[in-house]
């Protein structure tokens, strides 16, 4: 008896302990597939979404009727190597079909997806898949407008990974019908706040989404989740996703494999470029152990010749890293399709520069509300010959004035369109017109008989236009509160909204191109100002040539450096002088007949440096230099029959290096109508001591003086009349003025030719 109840006493505790542990894995399994929870779990829904394949295309059918639009959402699931940061792409083949389950469009839509950032703005729904928690990408889209193909019936869907580290992609397909017991003039403001903000956050999210006029009217639609055929159990019409999964599209999207919108894109035919404005190295990346490009370093101000740049590989991988640049221009150029990325040595990146245009054509076109008495800037662009139409309205919308133009189309060789599919376009090479508006003009008209991107900026005589101009790099606590002024401001077209609708207004992106090689068919005259400017002086300066230049005989003007070991000229030769500095603030200037050899000799062991003009290369040109009175105006007239292309004014200060503020005006005639050149009538330049340029005046005591760069005023052919030229400056300076005729003048003086 005793042995059966201990019998029964262990089986008792087997069948408890028994019972204990199952309740113990139970519990271990409950906990296990216990989802994550966040502050967040309270705005959430959840939601069914389907994995896409590859092999086996998910079908979705829907009426047509009913249907005004359908938009495919996806994420990305990517495995644990993939970085924040990191894009990654795939693509969706779509594919349309009738009610015979015949083609209708077979397309494929690309994606780059990266991993979003687990911020309290960025939250993104987990993708529970065999109780793991996956790493899920920014939502992507793209819009099907169903009234585009009023037959098709049903969409197949599949994808297309293209890269390995994608594990799948998971999609979800809304279609946008009418709700028919909406009454959308009043249901509006019957919504709950919460409700609203929520479509309206979904509803304008993109551009590739709805119009305005579908947001107005949002609430007489429901967009509603439609399910693939053959898989049952989902309950779809309760599913309201797009309420608390922010799709944010962190990249693009792409109707073809994108370019990188941070990269410079080159071929053959374009080019790209950088512009330096202080000695450094670049650093480049090019994309899938790509051909390298072609560097050439451009100096801005051409003294010197183009130079081929040298790179060498770096530790990262396809990385590269230039030779130190000196300040200038740098070409990109490649024979094949190239995309590189650039940052500085530093690891800044650099930045390109846009232009905004209006696309008009035959169909199109594009207005601008003006200010009466405004100067307007048309910057227009044309892959093929075109004709363009410019019209003034007055304020009751009456035509005042027309003019017509044809402008040529040219391809641009480094300007290009990025199409919202990230993918470069030709567009063509700028051609700018100028146009003065009378007093009653109210808005501009233009139209085209062809494709032509059309962009206005606009300015008033008034305005003032001011820059700083400098050799080197400036810094700007030595600007003295002067800063750049622009000549120009964009103007917005009073139908922007009509074009940007439709597309219309792009954005085109720029590179400034290599300095043009001019071939020189003009002459510059000094200018005499002994009357306007009674106390001059004489200087030598150094005047290097453009690299291109022909090599121009000497004149007795032009001085080298003196070489011991060259024959001294006859005394009858006009080449016969020597100018001397002997210290930083003494030179003197003297023919070598009216010394003695032992005198030359001692002058040879006292100077420190000594200039001759009768042999050799000889860069320093000796010229007239007239003093300019700190804020004392001067004048200058000019003939009717007889004006410059052209005026130079080359300014010198001494005693001291700090910047000098130079003002200069015009009074003429202009032409009327439209014009290829624009003459701002008043400027103001700062200018920064060059160190390129050396410069110093021939007196025995005060021969000390600073170069500054030469400012250049073009007379463009919008002046029919030039009357005067008025000319000012902060401080007292030393100045020289040049005129450009096209002819050269009969009389010559020592101090011509200098620029």
């Amino acid at each position: 008896m005793y042995l059966i109840k201990r019998f029964f006493a262990i089986l008792v505790l087997i069948i408890v302990l028994l019972t204990a542990l199952f309740a113990w894995n139970s519990f271990l399994i409950w906990l296990d597939s216990a989802e994550p929870v966040n502050p967040q779990t309270s705005k959430e829904t959840r939601s069914k979404v389907q994995w896409l394949s590859s092999t086996k295309p998910l079908t979705y059918t829907f009426s047509n009727q009913r249907t005004h639009s359908l938009r495919i959402l996806s994420n990305a699931v990517f495995d644990q190597s993939v970085t924040l940061e990191q894009p990654v792409n795939y693509a969706i083949k779509y594919t349309l079909y009738n009610d015979k389950k015949e083609v209708i469009v077979d397309k494929v839509y690309h994606h780059a997806s990266k991993l979003v950032n687990n911020s309290q703005d960025q939250q993104i729904k987990q993708i529970i898949e065999n109780k793991q928690s996956l790493n899920v990408a920014s939502g992507q889209s793209f819009y099907l407008p169903i009234k585009h193909y009023p037959q098709a019936k049903s969409l197949a869907l599949t994808l297309i990974p293209e890269e390995k580290t994608i594990q799948g992609v998971v999609v979800r397909v809304h279609a946008k019908t009418p709700d028919q017991n909406v009454d959308p003039l009043n249901s509006w403001l019957k919504r709950p706040v919460d409700r609203r903000k929520r479509a309206t956050d979904y509803l304008t999210m993109g551009e590739n989404t709805l119009t305005n006029t579908e947001i107005t009217n949002a609430m007489a639609f429901w967009w509603q989740k439609i399910a693939p055929q053959g898989i049952p159990g989902i309950d779809f019409k309760s599913d309201i996703l797009y309420e608390s999964l922010p799709y944010n599209v962190l990249t693009y999207d792409f109707s073809q494999q994108q370019h990188s919108l941070a990269a410079y894109y080159t071929k053959h035919g374009l080019c790209a470029s950088i512009t330096l404005d202080k000695s450094d190295r670049l650093n480049f990346t090019v994309s899938n152990d790509q051909e390298t490009p072609s560097l050439i370093w451009y100096d801005k101000l051409q003294f010197e010749a183009p130079k081929v740049i040298n790179y060498r590989l770096t530790d990262k991988e396809n990385t590269y890293q230039t030779q130190p640049l000196e300040p200038g221009l740098i070409t990109i150029c490649s024979e094949q399709e190239l995309l590189t990325q650039w940052r500085t040595e530093s690891g800044t990146a650099i930045l390109t520069s846009y232009a905004g245009s209006y696309l008009i054509n035959a169909q199109e076109h594009v207005e601008f509300d003006v200010v009466p008495l405004s100067h307007l800037n048309l910057e227009l662009r044309a892959l093929e010959t075109s004709q363009l139409d410019i019209s003034l309205y007055d304020e009751n919308q009456i035509q005042i004035d027309r003019y017509s133009i044809t402008i040529k189309g040219e391809i641009s060789g480094f300007d290009r369109l990025i199409a919202d599919n990230t993918q470069r376009q030709a567009v063509g090479m700028l051609t700018p017109y100028y146009l003065r508006t009378g007093k009653e003009t109210k808005y501009v008209k233009i139209t085209a008989n062809n494709d032509v991107y059309v962009r206005l900026k606009s300015r008033l005589a008034s305005f003032h236009y001011q820059r700083r101009i400098a050799h080197q790099p400036i810094l700007t606590e030595s600007t003295n509160g002067f800063y750049d002024i622009a000549a120009w401001y964009e103007q917005k077209a009073r139908n922007h909204y009509d074009l940007s609708q439709r597309d219309l207004f792009v954005n085109i992106r720029t590179f400034a191109p290599p300095p043009d090689v001019e071939q020189t068919t003009t002459y510059y005259q000094s200018k005499e100002l002994f009357n306007l400017l009674p106390l001059s002086n004489v200087a030598l300066g150094l005047s290097p040539n453009r690299y291109y230049e022909e090599h121009q005989p000497a004149e007795e003007f032009n001085f080298g450096l003196y070489d011991k070991n060259q024959a001294i000229p006859s005394a009858s030769s006009n080449d016969n002088r020597l100018i001397s500095r002997l210290n930083s603030n003494s030179a003197k200037e003297l023919k070598t007949d009216d010394i003695s050899f032992a005198d030359q000799q001692q002058l040879v062991n006292e100077a420190s440096v000594i200039y001759q003009n009768w042999y050799g290369h000889r860069p320093w040109v000796k010229q007239r230099l007239y003093q300019l009175v700190k804020n004392k105006p001067v004048k200058l007239s000019y003939d009717k029959k007889k004006r410059p292309i052209s005026i130079v004014f080359k300014v010198f200060r001494a005693q001291s290096n700090e910047p000098v503020t130079l003002n200069i005006s015009h009074s003429a005639k202009y032409k009327l109508g439209l014009t290829s050149e624009y003459s701002i009538a008043k400027q103001s330049f700062q200018l920064h001591n060059s160190k390129l340029l050396k410069s110093f005046l021939i007196h025995p005591k005060k021969s000390q003086i600073t170069s500054y760069p030469s400012v250049t005023l073009n007379l463009a052919n919008d002046i029919e009349t030039l009357q005067y030229v008025t000319l000012s400056s902060s401080e007292t300076i030393w100045l020289s003025i040049l005129e450009e005729y096209p002819m050269q003048e009969q009389k010559v003086r020592w101090w011509n030719n200098e620029l």
